[in-house]
């Protein structure tokens, strides 16, 4: 089951950017890890896909009976 897909988002702040079409899907009992160096975006996905950041465009789909909490 595809918990969540993302597609085409982008985030920047000022001139620097951060994401820049980024693609991906979770599905079901993936395990997954997010690695970078400092000041790469990490966060700034995180934040995005908890909907604590506003993407600058993209689509960000849960699957059924995923619930995320905006804040």
């Amino acid at each position: 089951m595809n918990l969540l897909t993302m597609e085409g988002i982008t985030k920047s702040y000022a001139d620097k950017i951060l994401l820049d079409g980024v693609d991906f899907s979770i599905n079901d009992n993936d395990k997954i890890g997010i690695v970078g160096i400092n000041g790469t975006g990490k966060s700034t996905l995180l934040k995005v896909v908890a909907g604590i950041e506003k993407a600058d465009s993209g689509i960000i789909s849960a699957g059924n009976n995923v619930k995320l909490q905006l804040f």
